[in-house]
Order: structure tokens, then sequence, then C-alpha cells
């Protein structure tokens, strides 16, 4: 939680994404993070399927299956959260849009060490993505702030990171390189 509180002036969200906590716990982190001064709106809650739960919050991010079940009218509500999809296939990318997602996460684009087992789907397949919807496109999976400019080539709006931030010594000074080469990139 420490590391959330001190880079959140860097980075665009934080998004609570700990499988292996409860619901409430989740919520519990979201409440202390607040509390702590990381604005609402900062705060992402990831995988909580439930869309009136976190009207306080700045935004939802799901997987394929929660959006599926969703009714797309229910989606398209104006006075919802921001609500973001993780998609690994054109196809994916193209259902989320129509259901009414608001920005996807596509990867993992570079070797990942959240998912060590897997070929990363590489540049050419975030373009497709990229090329092939209207909404944002954030790549996801094993992005360093060398990564930054080819993916932003590739047609991403943004970049989503882990190990990046959190296995650093210094995650202030990952977070503040990564907004660094983004900026360099616009």
């Amino acid at each position: 939680m420490n590391t959330a509180k001190d880079i959140w002036r860097w980075v665009d969200y934080i998004h609570i994404r700990e499988r292996k906590l409860a619901p409430e716990q989740q919520m519990d982190w979201a409440q202390n993070l607040k509390t702590q001064g990381v604005p609402s709106n900062r705060i992402v809650m990831n995988g909580l399927d439930q869309l009136d739960q976190h009207a306080l919050f700045g935004g939802v991010h799901w997987g394929q299956a929660v959006i599926r079940r969703y009714d797309k009218d229910v989606l398209r509500i104006v006075d919802r959260p921001r609500l973001g999809i993780s998609v690994h296939s054109l196809e994916e990318a193209k259902v989320a849009e129509e259901r009414g997602a608001d920005y996807l996460f596509y990867g993992h684009v570079y070797h990942s060490s959240s998912k060590p087992n897997c070929e990363p789907r590489g540049l050419s397949a975030l373009a497709e993505v990229c090329s092939n919807v209207s909404i944002p496109v954030i790549a996801i999976g094993g992005i360093g702030p060398e990564h930054i400019a080819a993916i932003r080539t590739a047609g991403a709006r943004g970049a989503a990171v882990i190990s990046t931030i959190w296995t650093n010594d210094r995650p202030e000074l990952a977070a503040a390189s990564l907004r660094q080469a983004i900026v360099y990139s616009e």
C-alpha cells in the first residue's frame, strides 16, 4: 500500500488488483489509499464485478467473462464508473468495445514475469487491436520505459505496469521514468 501512496502522482490510475484478497479487503485497501491522500478518481477496482459498489472510485476493470455477463444496455448508462476490460485478441477487443468498454488493456505485449509460461503477443498484434477499435488501448505485459516509444507507435495510448514499479527498490523513481518516457513519446 505504501508503494501506491508514493507513486500516485506519477501515474494516471492505481488498480487494486489483489486476487488473493476478499472483495471487502480490496475495498478496505482502496478506502485506506483515499485516507492517505490518493484521490478516489485515480483508484480503479480490478475484478470486482458490481458496478454500483464502485461509483466512488475512478472506475472498474474486468476480464472477458464479466463483461459478457452484463447486458450491453446496462453498460451504456451514462452515470456509471469508467469501465476497462482486459483483452488478449482482436475478437475480444471488438466484443468489449461493442458491449460498452471505455478502454482496453491488451497484452501481454512483451515477456512478463506475471505470465512466465506464455509467449508474448508482440507489437504487431498490439497494432492490429489499436487500429481496429475506436476506444483507447493500454498495453500491458513486460513494459519498461524503454518500450514506451514502440507501444505508442503501435497505437497504444498508454501502458499498464506491475513489476516495473512494484519490484523496484525506488518505485517512485520507476514511475517517474515511465511518465517521462510517455511525455517524450507524445
